[in-house]
C-alpha cells in the first residue's frame, strides 16, 4: 500500500479543507524523480554536494524551492505530477464518501497549491535523491574513466 497523509488547511480562504496525498508508485515515482533531476541538470542547477558535504548529506536540504530554476514546460509539468498526488474530501465527516480529484474551484487561496506541492515533494523526496546519486555515481564514474584514459596517454 502506498503512503499516504492527510492534510488539514488551518488558515486562509481554504482553511477547513482536508487533501489525501498519496505517494505515486515508485515506478512512476522513480521517472518523475529522474525527469526532475534531468531538468534541473539542463537549467544549469548544481545539486551535487559541496566539498564539506559528501555523499547523500548534500542533498538533505533540498526542497521544493529548486523547482524555480527549471524552465516554465518543465516547471509546469512537475507541478502537475505533485498536484495529481492530491485528492480534497468533500464531505471529511462521512466516511463513506471517497476523496476524489482536485478541481479548480476546490481551491481558493494559491498558498494552498504550493502547500499541497510541497507536502507531496516531501512524501517523495527520497526518490529525487536516488535520482541524484543515480547521476552523481554515474558522472564519477565517467570522469575517472576520462581520467584513467589521460592518464595512459
Amino acid at each position: 500500500m502506498r503512503k499516504s497523509i492527510e492534510y488539514l488547511i488551518e488558515d486562509g480562504p481554504d482553511k477547513g479543507k482536508i487533501f489525501i496525498i498519496t505517494r505515486m508508485s515508485a515506478f512512476e515515482a522513480d521517472e518523475w524523480a529522474a525527469d526532475v533531476i534531468q531538468a534541473l541538470t539542463k537549467a544549469g542547477t548544481k545539486l551535487h554536494p559541496s566539498r564539506e558535504q559528501f555523499g547523500i548529506a548534500g542533498l538533505e536540504n533540498l526542497s521544493i524551492g529548486i523547482f524555480a530554476n527549471l524552465e516554465k514546460e518543465d516547471r509546469k509539468k512537475a507541478y502537475q505530477d505533485l498536484l495529481n498526488c492530491c485528492q480534497i474530501k468533500r464531505d471529511p465527516k462521512n466516511p463513506l464518501v471517497q476523496p476524489t480529484k482536485i478541481l479548480e474551484v476546490d481551491i481558493e487561496d494559491p498558498k494552498t497549491l504550493y502547500r499541497l506541492r510541497t507536502k507531496a515533494f516531501e512524501l517523495h523526496m527520497d526518490f529525487i535523491k536516488a535520482a541524484a546519486c543515480q547521476v552523481f555515481h554515474l558522472a564519477a564514474a565517467m570522469f575517472q574513466t576520462e581520467g584513467s584514459n589521460e592518464e595512459r596517454k
